[in-house]
C-alpha cells in the first residue's frame, strides 16, 4: 500500500510539473544606436512589405517619434547623422 501511495504521489507531482511548464520565447533585442546614428523601424501590413502602416525612429540624429501600428513585418534601417542621403 505504501509503494502504491508513493507511486501515486510521484505520478501526480509529475503531472502537475509538466502541466505548468511555460516555455518562454527568446526576447528580440532592439538595436542600440551609436553616437551619430538613428534607428528606423518601418512596419508593413503583410510579408510582401508593400503597404507601410507605421514607423518608429529613435537615436541621436532626429527626435524620437512613432506613428501608425507595429506589426510583425518590418525593416530596420541604421542612419548615420552626417550621411547626406538623409
Amino acid at each position: 500500500m505504501a509503494k502504491f501511495l508513493r507511486n501515486m504521489l510521484a505520478a501526480t507531482a509529475l503531472a502537475v510539473a509538466t502541466g505548468t511548464v511555460i516555455v518562454a520565447s527568446p526576447a528580440q533585442a532592439i538595436p542600440y544606436p551609436g553616437t551619430n546614428e538613428s534607428i528606423t523601424y518601418t512596419y508593413f501590413s503583410d510579408s510582401s512589405k508593400t503597404v507601410q502602416v507605421g514607423m518608429w525612429v529613435y537615436g541621436n540624429c532626429l527626435e524620437d517619434f512613432q506613428y501608425g501600428q507595429k506589426t510583425a513585418y518590418y525593416t530596420i534601417t541604421r542612419i548615420t547623422c552626417n550621411d547626406p542621403s538623409w
